[in-house]
């Protein structure tokens, strides 16, 4: 993907209202959300903010201290 004339480095996040194409190699390397979780995060993230897309078994607290950043997400409910 070449989004705003990078170098295929810089890729959407954005919502989508078609369950059935998440997970699926199905763009052009966009990655896609619920349209109510993009809500949710519209007005605690920034345009331009880093973002960091890998492929991993860590939790997201273990990723965060892999990449260095403080974990401020939600607890988990207990199943």
């Amino acid at each position: 993907m070449n989004a705003n004339g990078t170098y295929s480095d810089t890729y959407g996040i954005h919502g989508n209202n078609n369950e059935s194409s998440f997970g699926k190699y199905v763009s052009q390397g966009c990655v896609r959300m619920h349209n109510a979780d993009v809500e949710k995060l519209y007005d605690k993230v920034q345009v331009d903010t880093p973002v960091a897309i890998t492929y991993s078994y860590k939790s997201f607290v273990d990723l965060t201290n892999v990449y260095g950043y403080k974990f401020k997400g939600y607890k988990l409910k207990n199943s």
